[in-house]
């Protein structure tokens, strides 16, 4: 019983998550509505005036206006619809770091190849600086009016991970603060290790087994080569080779 129970723990701490959130317009959202509700009421109007008398069973013809409502109402739909909708890409921030949605391509910056992230507190916004997965520079400037939620989680999960590089004030005038209900909790799948270079050695990892993925910031290492601590500053004691008894 209590064997089962450790094992139900360990799968629990080693699960993976994030959280993927949407972008905010920036349009007002008074603007919005009200585009949106006059040119639904155009575009029924200029439906009715068109269609209105053959519904009722009348022999009049349609109202001369009738076209006009039509288009002038799909028109300011559509804007509304467009000014309610951000060109801005989702985040998702997690144990895998921070990653952009194009479509269904991620294009992800992992915690240990992040360099620097920085709060202006005059324009209001977070600077993350770094390389993707791919080892292609990366330059992420995050308004809180865009992505609010994000950009507090950015910097709580970046304080926990890297807080070398962090250059945030604990309180910064406009600064978001995580909450527990913010965007859609994802879980992971686990590191892919194969492919990659050992952070210490640069040798590149051949068979899962011999890796080792350090919990704070998932650098890889290859097993005979992890070091007490990783660059991020998480202890790595426990993943380190078993001293050898028999050793003098």
């Amino acid at each position: 019983m209590a064997k089962g129970t450790k094992k139900a723990k360990s799968a629990r701490v080693k699960e993976r998550q994030e959280r993927r959130f949407l972008p905010k317009p920036t349009t007002n959202p008074d603007v919005v509505k009200v585009f949106g509700g006059l040119g639904a009421a155009a575009l029924g109007a200029g439906i009715w005036a068109q269609f209105g008398h053959a519904l009722t069973g009348s022999e009049l013809p349609p109202y001369a206006f009738a076209p006009a409502l039509i288009a002038g109402g799909s028109v300011a739909f559509a804007a509304a619809v467009w000014m309610g909708t951000s060109g801005e890409l989702a985040l998702r921030v997690g144990a895998g770091g921070i990653a952009l949605e194009r479509g269904k391509e991620l294009t992800r910056v992992p915690w240990y190849a992040v360099e620097r992230v920085v709060w202006d507190p005059e324009q209001r916004r977070l600077s993350v600086v770094g390389k993707d997965d791919l080892g292609r520079e990366t330059k992420l400037s995050i308004s809180p009016g865009v992505h609010r939620a994000a950009l507090g989680w950015i910097v709580k999960e970046a304080r926990q991970r890297i807080p070398a590089v962090v250059d945030v004030p604990d309180e910064a005038e406009g600064l978001p603060v995580a909450q527990p209900e913010d965007g859609e909790l994802l879980v992971m799948e686990a590191v892919q290790v194969v492919g990659k270079r050992c952070a210490a050695t640069d040798r590149i990892i051949a068979y899962e087994p011999d890796a080792r993925v350090c919990p704070r910031c998932e650098r890889v290492y290859y097993k005979a080569s992890v070091p007490e601590v990783c660059e991020c500053g998480a202890s790595l004691k426990e993943l380190l080779p078993p001293v050898d008894a028999e050793a003098p």
